[in-house]
């Protein structure tokens, strides 16, 4: 049985579902509330390093000191807390990280080193990114397949956001306040964070017979060789954001030359942009294609940057700066989104592991490459160079990008009528299309004449079996002899309740009529009915076999 808690029967769907709609709320405030807090101090920490030195340069290395530390934090730290449960981790970094922010206000309260205070937002921000990590694959286990899509969709949008509003948040405070004081409120949202997830229960990894399934060493090449245009394009994105950490510095005190106050008007303007289209995206789910969208939002992103070579003023410099909001919530919200489409869910984790990892050295490289840029060829070169570049290397993934979006389209058109066969029985009500299309892509079909036998009572259980066409009787062999238990017609199934208990066939099918059926292999089929709510769907069909088994028969399933 695949719930680490109780036996699938025990379950009780309607409850179960309000439990974790609730508790997926609850993760859903934590992921938000923490990563507004995490891109708000990259702010505190950067004008901190301004105020202190008044050198673009220490802004760079205070960015490049704190997230290549990070980097090696938050991989060692995901490696290692993965033998812990995911809501310990989540909580223990977030309490952590709220340390980390209290004594980075006792530094900047006194004026202290800033090697110190760099040292201490690099914890944070290694431990943000493992905290974020176990909070999104606590949220696999808690909410059901079919819900699953739409809340990993909106907590991407809302990081997106987080990357621009953080900021803006953070330079509004900053207007009537000292970074110190930043610094403590971010500790209060690393606090928040905890306790909501302290309301959600702490569970262990489904143990499903896919779960230790790997993909072969060829099929994994091939995803990553596919996914890869989309992973450079979040590294450019990031790439961009660690330049804009410096210039929009330079921008504010020499075009503006509104010092710190515009500096954070700038950033609250991208804020407003990434609000805006994240509202537009809620509403309108899109085509799912990557390629034009993603290419227009880098341009978005990147191309207002040549207003500060022609304009000085407040007000233009902040409609350019929330068109940016919009291009770069768009990109990274895109790509997001387009990963969780298109990698098979047993490589997901690897994945996902090299976009964080990216985006912080995609950050790192451009910090690093504004201030070289700025005392090599000037303001606005480096504004040509950051706002040409990104978009000429988004035109050159193009062709990466289309395979991307042909080999989704293709995979999907040809298995729909699978997935429409499989949304019409009661077992996959839950699960979302892309597990569907999972399933049907590992589905064998076979047909078989009247009279023969297609489960035979004490088999092992090894596979789920769909009736696509045809008839099928299932008997079995009892202490008063053989047992006529039910006629089966299409559409059904037969064969769940065996791989969930880990029994024998307890009774044996055969076809009536000519029939067609689908065969699912037991890791597969436990795999997606792990993630698409398996107390919900499969104990209602537990309890109706069982009742309609007279005498009390012993035969758990067909």
């Amino acid at each position: 049985m695949l719930d680490d808690d109780a036996p699938i029967a025990a379950a009780a769907p309607g409850v179960e579902r309000r439990t974790s709609a609730v508790e997926m709320r609850r993760i859903t405030a934590a992921i938000i509330v923490s990563a507004l807090g995490t891109w708000s101090y990259n702010v505190a920490i950067a004008v901190y390093a301004y105020q202190v030195t008044g050198s673009t340069a220490w802004v760079a290395a205070a960015t490049v000191g704190r997230y290549v530390p990070a980097l090696f934090i938050a991989s060692l730290g995901s490696r290692w807390s993965s033998r812990f449960p995911r809501r310990t981790v989540a909580v223990v970094s977030d309490v952590v990280c709220a340390l980390a922010m209290v004594l980075l206000t006792v530094v900047a309260s006194s004026g202290g080193s800033l090697v110190v205070a760099i040292a201490l937002a690099a914890v944070s921000s290694g431990l943000a990114r493992v905290q974020s990590s176990a909070a999104l694959s606590l949220a696999a286990d808690v909410v059901v397949e079919s819900e699953l899509g739409r809340r990993m969709s909106f907590i991407g949008t809302s990081e997106a956001v987080a990357t621009a509003v953080g900021p803006a948040l953070a330079s509004a405070v900053l207007l009537v306040a000292s970074p110190a004081w930043l610094f403590l409120l971010n500790a209060v949202t690393f606090l928040a964070s905890a306790a909501l997830l302290l309301g959600v229960r702490d569970r262990r990894r489904r143990a499903s017979a896919g779960t230790a399934r790997t993909a072969s060493p060829g099929a994994r090449a091939t995803v990553l060789a596919t996914v890869r245009p989309l992973l450079v394009l979040r590294t450019i994105a990031a790439a961009v954001y660690g330049a804009d950490i410096v210039l929009l510095a330079v921008i504010a005190t020499e075009n503006i030359r509104s010092g710190t106050s515009g500096y954070g008007w700038l950033l609250t303007a991208a804020g407003v942009g990434g609000l805006l289209i994240a509202t537009v995206m809620r509403r309108h789910e899109g085509s799912g294609r990557v390629t034009l969208p993603a290419t227009v939002g880098m341009a978005l992103y990147t191309l207002p940057l040549l207003a500060f070579t022609v304009i000085a003023g407040l007000l233009p410099s902040l409609l350019a700066q929330t068109v940016r909001g919009i291009g770069c919530v768009l990109v990274v919200t895109l790509v997001l989104t387009a990963l969780q489409r298109g990698v098979p869910s047993e490589l997901s984790q690897e994945v996902f592991g090299q976009t964080h990892s990216l985006v912080l050295i995609g950050t790192v490289i451009g910090s690093l490459l504004a201030p070289l840029l700025l005392s090599t060829v000037g303001l606005d070169a480096t504004l040509w160079l950051l706002a040409l570049v990104p978009v000429v290397a988004a035109l050159a993934l193009l062709p990466g990008l289309r395979r991307f979006d042909g080999t989704t389209d293709l995979t999907a058109a040809m298995l729909d009528p699978v997935v429409h066969t499989l949304r019409g029985l009661t077992l996959f009500q839950d699960a979302s299309r892309w597990t569907l299309i999972e399933v049907a892509d590992r589905i064998e079909p076979f047909g078989a004449k009247a009279g023969d036998v297609l489960v035979a009572q004490g088999d092992p259980a090894d596979s789920l079996y769909v009736l696509v066409d045809g008839e099928i009787e299932v008997t079995t062999l009892g202490p008063d002899g053989l047992l006529r238990l039910r006629t089966m017609a299409a559409p059904s199934y037969f064969g769940e309740i065996g791989l969930i208990e880990g029994v024998p066939r307890t009774a044996t099918v055969a076809a009536t009529t000519a029939a067609t059926l689908w065969r699912i292999p037991a890791d597969t089929f436990l795999d997606a009915a792990g993630r698409a709510g398996i107390s919900g769907a499969l104990s209602d069909s537990v309890r109706v076999r069982l009742r309609n088994t007279p005498g009390a028969v012993t035969a758990l399933e067909v």
